[in-house]
């Protein structure tokens, strides 16, 4: 009886505290932006921006910041970025810009509204609303302040 009892203790105080919310889980990216290398001196890094205000940044090359980095961004920052990016109407963009030109880098810059993700990629030609949108990524990847380091 002794033992039914301890075990039932063990078991008890096992599972009362375990805790509920999985915050490791961070979900998906709502919104992304991925410099890719050129033959120069061009910034090499990816951003990641999830709902909950996580940010993560990996540098790799011509950047301030080599390695991972996290930050968080407010409430009303992530509210601003998704406002911005729904006005955009971002899904009417093209899938790819491109030219008849070589070595330049690739920005890739993805958003996710209401399950439904688009990704685009652009080499060269892009509209100025489209760059604006990718500079405001920029300038959040860029930024100093904040950041963690989390990796090498």
């Amino acid at each position: 009886m002794k033992q039914k009892l301890l075990l039932l203790i063990v078991v008890s105080l096992f599972f009362g505290c375990r805790t509920i919310k999985d915050t490791s889980n961070n979900g998906i990216a709502f919104l992304t932006l991925e410099k890719t290398s050129c033959r120069g001196q061009c910034p090499v890094f990816s951003l990641s921006i999830f709902e909950n205000g996580l940010v993560q940044y990996t540098g790799s090359k011509n950047v301030d910041k080599i390695g991972k980095y996290e930050k968080t961004l407010s409430k009303t920052e992530i509210k601003n970025l998704k406002k911005t990016f729904a006005k955009s109407d971002f899904f009417s963009f093209e899938n790819e810009y491109t030219g008849k030109i070589t070595d330049l880098p690739s920005t890739y810059i993805s958003y996710t509204h209401n399950g439904q993700t688009k990704k685009i990629r652009d080499y060269y030609g892009a509209p100025e609303k489209l760059k604006e949108l990718e500079e405001i990524l920029n300038k959040i990847a860029q930024n100093k302040d904040g950041w963690k380091k989390i990796e090498e």
